[in-house]
Order: C-alpha cells, then structure tokens, then sequence
C-alpha cells in the first residue's frame, strides 16, 4: 500500500476526525486552574486506545502524560511526536461568541478553546497513524506520542519526566505542530523557540494606603519605585538596559539573513492578525525581532484603585508581571541574576521573584537533513515549499529534546494564523486540520524513504 491510500482514507474519514476533535475540545482542561486536565488525559488516551494505539496515562507530581506508540520494529527510524493537551484559561467568558468548550463549527472553523492550541494539532498526528494503520497495516516508521498536561503552566515536570523514560522514548527525531502558518496560508517549517522568563516584581509602600492629599509628599508610593525601576530597564525604544544582557546573544550570520529575507511579509496582513491597522517595519527587522532577538514584557501591572470613579489615594502596594523572552544561548538561571541585580542596585526596596515555570530557548541547524526532508514532504501535498522559520516567536519547552533526550526537534504548524490562541473565540480551520492530518502522513512515508537511503542521522 502507498500514501495515496492513506490520503484517499484520511478524505473518506473526515466527518469521523471532526467529531474525535469534538470530544477533545469538550472535556476543559485548564492547567492554569487545575480544571479538567486529568479527566482529559483520559479521555486522550481512550481516543488512541479505541483507534489501536497503546497509550497510557503517566502520573507525574503535577499533570499527568499521556504517552502512546506505534512500534513495528525496534531497530527502525523512529519519529517522536510532541503536544500539549492543556489549553489556556477561557476568560473572560462574554467575549465568546458561543461557549469555549462547546465545539461549534461556524464558516468553515471550529471554534473552542484548544481547537488550535494544541488538541487540533496533537490528534492530527493520531488520525494520521490511525490512517496508515487502517489503509496500509502501519505506519513505514515506529511512532511515539508524548503529550502533556502544563505547557500552558511552563511544562516545569516535563524535563525530568524524559529524564526519568529516556529509555522508552528514544528517538531519532522530535516533531511538534504547535502554533500557526504563515499569514498568507503558506506552510512553515519551524527549527525552534525563544524561551521565556516569568518575574514579578513588588514594592511595598506603608502599610495601608493612604490620603493622597493629607500625605503626599510624605509616604513613599510603590507604584512610582516601580516605574521609575523600569524604566532604568529599558529604553523607549525597547532596548533592554540591564548589564550583560545581550552577552549571549549570537550575532545574525550570513545564512540568517538569506532565511530572513526570504520570509514573505506584508504589513497589512500581519497586522491584521494582531488587530493593528499596519505595522512600520520591514520583513527582515519583522522576522528577526520575533525570531532571533530577546523582549522585555510587561503583561501587567496591579496598584491602588481602579474601580468606578475616583479614590485619591497613595496605594500600599505595587506588583508589576513581566515575561522576558530569551532567544538561543541566553538561559532563564543567568538572565533572571542580571535582573534581580539591576533592582537591587536601583532601589533595593523591590521585590524581584520568579513566577510560574521557565522555558529555555531551543533551535535546531537550518542544514539539518531532516529539514530537506520534511519540506519535501509539506511541498508533495501541499504543491507549495515551506517557509524555513529559524525559530517561533512563542515559548515551548523543546529545549528537552537535544539536552535531556539528546535528539534533534523541527516543528510544523497546522493551525491558521489567526487561531487566536490564547484569546476569545479559538478557532482551527478545518481545511488547515485536515492539511495537518495529511501532512504528518506524508512526512511518516518522507522519513522511511529518506532514512532507507541513510541520509538521517540516527540515534546512536
């Protein structure tokens, strides 16, 4: 049997694959909240059992692993597949046009929270080895699933949980579909991730709060020491202040700027997908603040009073979130000192602590062999050549695979680029859901024949 059969299947089951979809997205499985995440295990790992494939539910300290696997031959390639069944808090609520955990298909879109990030993505994968089995007796290379419950909390257990199964997770290549296509519907091929730095920072004024009139001028205001600290951080202009910073920052060669220039960008369609009228900037500087450089965030700020009218006070307290978002050979451990150090240098009554789980920054060589590979195989069904993204602007915990499992990752998203992960109203295309079944069936077939011609590398 070829892939045309498993195609000529995945076409025939499309109604079947919508409605499994369906049944994911329906069980919440917030980590954030703890709201469903180990009923949704379950539910994922009954969806491979009843499609044939073994799978097993791992407890782990925190949100349990769903691990899965289609081994016909030990000694064969093997192709390790990478998702994240949790999904991010729906809120706020009313914002939805129908219920975020109540599937709707609308205009050719089904729309839930996790439709895109990640069940739509992750069970691709599934469907995909579900159709070799059924269309061609199995997969041409051994595949293994790990999926888990908290990369929407920073994936913290997810290192030492391949620590402690390296053995029956090895692998020759790790492949992830996370986050979306080009703008233009193009497909991409991603070789990394910045990673991410969670830090809040807190700054305590008296003990209560106090008559703006009566006592200013007097008692200290909190959210001015941290307006004054940040900006010591960085410049209008958002270049990062802080000492050694930039220290590890690798500089843009030759080949970067080849893949850079070649990215395809227009202003108003990127936009677009941000709901800005245009961006100012050209497609290298574009591509390259979200690929290959660092960024300082501000994600929130929380002070005194800001209900309805007005409170004329000097607030106690203030705490300013920030996410950094760190880029390959800069780590979360030295970059959280460098930070830590400024505050304190500049006023030492700040508080400087880290919050939720760290990401490191990961990014595979663009001359990777399996790169050729795989964008021959998106290019054999989708009739169009990926772009080469030398790395996602989001965070993913993919610095696991070369450091703890020691095997090389390339990432292909499925999902439409106006997905709104992370926001109201989720949605995945169900055309881009259906590429992605395909595409992972196509790149199954790509790799054994690659691998027959020993032009992969293999785990030793």
């Amino acid at each position: 049997m070829s892939v045309e059969h498993v195609h000529r299947y995945i076409d025939a089951k499309r109604d079947q694959a919508v409605d499994t979809l369906k049944t994911l997205v329906r069980q919440p499985s917030v980590s954030a909240q703890d709201h469903g995440v180990k009923e949704c295990a379950r539910v994922l790992a009954g969806i491979m059992r009843a499609m044939g494939i073994p799978a097993d539910v791992i407890d782990t300290p925190t949100q349990p692993v769903v691990c899965g696997h289609v081994v016909a031959d030990p000694s064969a390639y093997t192709l390790l597949l990478y998702g994240h069944y949790d999904v991010q808090p729906a809120e706020p609520l009313e914002l939805w046009q129908s219920a975020p955990f109540e599937p709707t298909v609308r205009d050719g879109r089904l729309y839930g929270r996790g439709t895109g990030d990640n069940k739509g993505q992750l069970i691709a994968h599934v469907l995909a080895a579900k159709a070799w089995m059924e269309a061609a007796g199995g997969p041409p290379i051994n595949l293994k699933f790990v999926f888990e419950g908290e990369e929407e909390s920073g994936s913290g257990g997810l290192g030492e949980f391949v620590r402690q199964h390296r053995a029956g997770l090895a692998a020759d290549l790790v492949y992830i579909s996370d986050g979306g296509l080009h703008p233009s519907g193009a497909p991409i091929i991603s070789l990394g991730n910045r990673g991410i730095l969670d830090i809040t920072l807190t700054a305590q004024g008296a003990d209560r709060d106090n008559h703006s009139g009566n006592k200013g001028g007097v008692a200290p205001n909190p959210a001015w020491m941290l307006v004054h600290l940040l900006a010591t951080m960085v410049d209008p202009r958002g270049r990062v202040l802080i000492d050694g910073f930039y220290d590890r920052v690798r500089s843009v060669g030759p080949v970067e700027e080849k893949l850079l220039a070649a990215m395809d960008f227009d202003p108003s369609t990127f936009a677009a997908t941000m709901g800005l009228p245009t961006i100012d900037m050209d497609g290298p500087t574009y591509w390259k603040r979200i690929m290959l450089e660092p960024y300082f965030n501000i994600n929130g700020f929380i002070s005194g009073y800001v209900g309805p009218g007005s409170k004329t006070i000097i607030p106690a307290q203030a705490e300013c979130r920030i996410d950094i978002r760190l880029v390959v050979d800069q780590t979360t451990a030295d970059i959280y000192q460098k930070v830590a150090a400024h505050a304190a240098k500049v006023d030492p009554r700040v508080r400087t602590v880290t919050r939720g789980g760290a990401m490191e920054a990961s990014r595979t060589a663009p001359d990777h062999p399996a790169v050729g590979v795989v964008a021959g195989a998106i290019e054999a069904y989708r009739g169009m050549p990926p772009y080469i993204n030398l790395c996602g602007g989001g965070s993913l915990p993919n610095a696991v695979w070369p450091t703890v499992l020691g095997v090389d990752h390339i990432g292909v998203p499925y999902a439409n680029a106006d997905e709104n992960n992370h926001s109201p109203n989720e949605n995945l295309s169900l055309q881009r859901f259906f590429d992605g079944i395909h595409v992972s069936a196509q790149v199954f077939q790509a790799l054994a024949d690659a691998d027959a011609k020993h032009v992969l590398p293999r785990r030793t």
